[in-house]
């Protein structure tokens, strides 16, 4: 590949949250000779774009206030600038890895004449703002059942249920709302469910393909199915932590339902955070004919626990900043005096 290529484009993986599959997503599109792998394994850049949003916003504000706006879209200009800074960005990065030789490891080696950079990220923080930052680039959400992810991340991480389920509830709300208004912008997207592209990989990577305008002779298909696991919570290492190395898929790794063994509680409390956001991407919830109102009752003494806790951590983050405030000002007093 000539890594400075002013014809590359670029592919953004988001996922739901981690433990989406993006990893095996990413892997899967490095194998088709047109596409390689960023210098970064996961970048964040959409997740913390924020802070460029923000820097556009301010001057945008600025700028109407003292009546200095002319009529060319400044706002939209700057941002799709910045945007390109960032592009500039990913492909220097992996420049300097190449002349560096310090390539990660899952890197399908280079590549001369490739078409896209694969950037990737599991996490959809901040989703609004793609399009404003990378008008011209490809996206790709990758989304999961959320009863796998939130099994998934306790196994691997030690998550806390109750705040994983919150938390793929909320990215699933925000993906399926910019769908709608992405449908209606005619934007280049394209939403992947992980257990299609795990059990139909032939059929979901000819429709990815497809979107990204790739031939779909050049890709090696039989090797897609069989493309090494990485970061599964099945392979830790020795019993203890996740780690990024590739293994061989063996006829017993089976990612799809790791919330086969829940209990009847745990697919109540699923239910009553996120029945909703389950079927959005349609998928089925596991339900129960008895005993709704004890489990109602049950739910909203969680929800009552939750909101405790919530407001005990915001309480004591307050009265340690209120308190480092108070002991600056007490020492800049002394030092005056």
């Amino acid at each position: 590949m000539n890594a400075g290529n002013d014809d590359m484009n670029y592919v953004f993986v988001l996922g739901i949250m981690p433990r989406s599959g993006t990893h095996y997503l990413r892997n899967l599109l490095c194998l088709h000779p047109e596409c390689v792998e960023s210098a970064l394994p996961e970048d964040g850049l959409v997740a913390r774009s924020n802070i460029l949003m923000n820097y556009v916003t301010a001057n945008y504000q600025g700028w109407e206030y003292v009546g200095d706006l002319p009529e060319i879209e400044a706002n939209e200009l700057l941002a799709e600038e910045l945007g390109q800074g960032v592009l500039s960005f990913l492909k220097k990065a992996r420049c300097r890895a190449i002349e560096r030789n310090v390539l990660p490891p899952a890197m399908h080696g280079l590549k001369q004449g490739a078409k896209y950079m694969i950037a990737k990220t599991p996490l959809v923080n901040n989703l609004k703002n793609f399009f404003s930052l990378f008008p011209k680039e490809k996206l790709l959400v990758l989304v999961r059942d959320g009863r796998s992810i939130v099994e998934s991340n306790n196994v691997s991480f030690g998550v806390n249920r109750e705040e994983a389920i919150r938390e793929w509830a909320t990215a699933a709300r925000h993906i399926f709302n910019m769908k709608k208004k992405w449908d209606a912008e005619g934007r280049q997207f394209l939403i992947v469910k992980y257990e299609e592209l795990y059990q139909n990989t032939d059929r979901e990577m000819k429709n990815i393909l497809t979107f990204l305008g790739l031939d779909a002779d050049k890709y090696d298909f039989d090797k897609a199915l069989n493309v090494p696991v990485v970061g599964s919570s099945v392979f830790k290492r020795n019993g203890g932590e996740v780690h990024w190395n590739p293994v061989e898929k063996t006829s017993e790794f089976n990612p799809i339902n790791r919330s086969a063994g829940w209990t009847r509680w745990q697919h109540e409390r699923f239910n009553w955070l996120a029945e909703n956001e389950l079927t959005l991407f349609g998928y089925e919830p596991v339900k129960f004919k008895r005993g709704g109102l004890f489990i109602g009752l049950r739910n909203h003494a969680c929800d009552f626990m939750y909101a405790v806790r919530l407001w005990s951590r915001r309480f004591r983050k307050l009265t340690y900043f209120v308190v480092k405030r108070l002991k600056l000002h007490f020492k800049n007093s002394n030092k005056g005096s």
